[in-house]
């Protein structure tokens, strides 16, 4: 199954507490969704491929979920390695990924888009051009969403650029068809993703 083949890295302060999460996906292709803290996450990327038996030179396409520090930090580290994977991020955000980075986005994304297997969906408020991606039954949610245990948890408004955005873009995920959900920071939801989103929902209230 497609979420069998998506892989969490961990990327971890000072080597002990978790911090963000970015994302293998072994698909249509060999995909990196967001690329950690700094230059060391660059390396905790390469080990982990090395452990699903891949070398780093097989990655054809990073995607980046939105353009906060916590996402793009390793990839100038990944980039100076010299391999021919692709940039891609919403069009919204493609300007300020490659600003912090000095790198070109080779793929400026828009909702509903289809790349790499995965389907973009564009969820604003967290940042600007934030999205989402939805592969087979998974969605991995980019800080749209924040994991709690065994339910879901909104944007964090201390970092969000628009909270009632984000809000909206929250509620927008429930008319789309996923059960696990994987986030930025945090477990996420193995299986039951989509209940937890709608509980959320509830919990959030009226708009």
């Amino acid at each position: 199954m497609a979420e069998e083949r998506v892989h969490v890295v961990e990327h971890r302060m000072a080597g002990l507490v978790p911090v963000v999460n970015s994302f293998i996906v072994e698909g249509q292709d060999l995909a990196l969704i967001d690329t950690g803290l700094n230059d060391g996450s660059a390396g905790t990327i390469i080990k982990k491929l090395e452990s699903l038996d891949h070398k780093f030179s097989e990655v054809d396409l990073c995607i980046i979920t939105h353009a906060h520090r916590d996402h793009i930090g390793g990839l100038k580290a990944l980039k100076a390695t010299r391999q021919p994977f692709l940039i891609a991020a919403h069009d919204a955000e493609a300007d300020e990924v490659e600003k912090a980075t000095g790198l070109e986005v080779d793929l400026r994304l828009v909702d509903g888009q289809t790349v790499g297997g995965f389907t973009v969906v564009y969820l604003p408020g967290h940042t600007l051009g934030s999205v989402a991606l939805l592969y087979g039954g998974t969605l991995i949610a980019g800080d749209a969403l924040n994991g709690g245990g065994a339910e879901l948890k909104g944007p964090n408004p201390m970092f969000s650029k628009d909270r009632d955005t984000a809000e909206a873009s929250v509620r927008s995920l429930a008319d789309l068809d996923f059960d696990r959900v994987l986030v930025g920071h945090g477990s996420g939801v193995q299986t039951g993703g989509k209940e937890a989103l709608l509980r959320l929902i509830e919990r959030m209230g009226e708009p």
